[in-house]
Formats: structure tokens, sequence, C-alpha cells
């Protein structure tokens, strides 16, 4: 999950201009002579967006950086593994379903979710980390691939940069002062909250239903997921900056910000129960109280908690297993 759109690269005097980010900010992979040939460039602006660079220093277009991450051939236990299920999967979404890995391994990050399943069934994503709810709705990468009535599944992962990313989060709280300990909701602007999850729920349904029509006759069902609930942390741009800046003390008022937290992500899964009862090509996967502390971040789950996650997708998908 991120928290803004993307933003394009920034440039001075007719030249690209690094981002002045730190160490660490610029990674690259290699190819099997050791040449460096494509590069992470951290934007600044925006929360875990990466800008990918070839070895000439050209910016990739995000079908580019795609194609690039995907160019190395599966290994042969990976192809027989995906032959073997029978199942194929397509995604659209945001970072729990593509984080550039594994590219963004040289920037710190594990596996999703969805790169697990890749191992296991034959898998198609255009989920891109940086995009908001209505990023997707507008552009519905995901046409194509429905379109071809060729899945069993399609995975959609949104809504979470809209909730919890981090200028998300500071339009929804309220100062610490402003609220009642015993009552969570008290510390949100519930009117912002409202009209956000309104439009997530229209633009769920308007996707569901496009989902039916152009898979037809597959019925590609479409798998929709929450989030499970974060963990903030001293200076992080989601969560802990946030509430810092409202007041918030992260230790003393750690309770309560869970409490906060949790409502969030329950309001979410309220919304997507609506969605399945009301669209028959949808199924509901609750990942709550799978990661566990298991953060690679505050908001991107560690490889093992990605491999639990993943469970909960194979258990739907093939619940036979």
């Amino acid at each position: 999950m991120v928290s803004a759109k993307r933003k394009k690269p920034r440039k001075t005097g007719g030249k690209t201009a690094e981002a002045d980010v730190g160490e660490g900010s610029r990674k690259a992979t290699k190819d099997a002579a050791g040449t460096a040939s494509v590069f992470l460039e951290k934007d600044p602006g925006i929360c875990l967006v990466y800008h990918v660079k070839d070895a000439q220093g050209r910016y990739l277009t995000d079908e580019q950086a795609v194609r690039a991450l995907q160019s190395s051939a599966l290994p042969a236990d990976t192809m027989a593994a995906r032959k073997a299920s029978g199942v194929r999967i397509c995604a659209d979404g945001d970072s729990w379903i593509n984080i550039l890995w594994p590219l963004s391994a040289l920037a710190g990050y594990a596996p999703t979710f969805f790169d697990i399943l890749e191992g296991r069934y034959y898998a198609q994503n255009v989920a891109y980390p940086g995009d908001t709810f209505e990023q997707m709705r507008q552009k519905k990468d995901y046409r194509q691939l429905v379109k071809s009535a060729s899945f069993d599944f399609f995975i959609f992962s949104g809504g979470g940069n809209d909730i919890l990313g981090g200028g998300a989060l500071t339009e929804l709280l309220r100062p610490r002062t402003s609220g009642t300990p015993g009552d969570p909701r008290s510390f949100l602007r519930l009117d912002v909250l409202d009209r956000k999850v309104r439009s997530l729920e229209d633009g769920y349904n308007e996707i569901a239903r496009d989902v039916a029509i152009l898979s037809t006759p597959k019925r590609t069902q479409m798998l929709v997921h929450g989030y499970d609930v974060p963990t903030p942390v001293a200076n992080g741009p989601w969560l802990g900056q946030p509430f810092t800046r409202r007041g918030f003390n992260l230790t003393s008022d750690g309770v309560l910000i869970e409490r906060i937290l949790t409502h969030l992500v329950d309001r979410l899964y309220d919304m997507l129960e609506r969605i399945e009862r009301a669209q028959d090509n949808v199924t509901v996967v609750n990942l709550k109280n799978i990661v566990q502390g298991r953060w690679n971040d505050e908001l991107h789950p560690r490889k093992a908690a990605s491999q639990d996650l993943a469970q909960k997708f194979i258990a739907v998908m093939e619940p036979s297993v």
C-alpha cells in the first residue's frame, strides 16, 4: 500500500535529478555477468514508490518495469507446480499484490502473498505499487486479462491507500485532545470516513459487475480482501507520523491507536461483506489476525506472513487441499 498518487521524476536543467533520500535509496539488480541492469530510485514525495531505471539511466514505464521483472525464466519445479494445480489466476491492485519483488528485495522488501501464489499457479498480474483505488477504477488494467475468460480467479486488492495511507490517515484523524479514549470512533472524522467507504463500495460494485460481464462464459470469481491491523512505528510515514502529528504518543497511547486502526480495518471488511452479499461472483478472504506482528514495515508483511496469507487464498481456490 502507498499513500499518494505517483509523481513524475523531478527534472533539473533538462536532466533527471537523482532524489536525495539518503543511503540505500538507489538499488540495482545485476545480470549474469554481474553488470547492473535495472535500478530503483526512491520517490521522496510518495511512500514506498520507486522509479525503475535501466542501465542507461532511462526511466521505465510501469509496464516496462513489470516486464523487466518477469523476464527471467521460472525454475522447472515452479512450472511443474503450476501445471499440476490447473488453477489460473490474475490480479490487479496495490502493493499488497505487487511490491516489484524480487527487484524490491534489494531495498529490503519481502514477496507479497501473490508472489507466493505465483509459485503455485499460472498467474498474470497488472497491479502496481502506488495506485490508489480511484486510479485502479479509472484505468481498469484488469479488463484485458478478465476478458480472455481463461482465468478461474481474479484477485483484487484496493482501499488500503484510501484509508491507511499517510495522507489518508492524516485526513481521517482528529487531534488526540478531541476524543474519548473509550470510543475510538471519537478520534476519527467520521464524515470523511463514511464518504471514503461509500466511494470504495461504489467502485467495488462497479468492478465486480464489470468482471462478471467480461469473463462470461467463464464466470471468473473475484476474490477481495481487507487488511490485517497494522502497527505504527516511530517516524513511520504511513501510521507513525500521522498519529504523532495529531498529538498521539505511540507508546502510552498504544492500546488506543490499535483500537482506532482496528475500527478502520473493520470498516473495510464491513464494506467488502456487503459487496459479497450483493455480487454473486465475489468472495471475501479475511486476512485479519494472520500477520501477528510479522511486519516488514508498518504496512507490508514479511515473507513468513505472506506465506500464511497465501494459504488463506489457497483454501478458497482449492478447498479440498
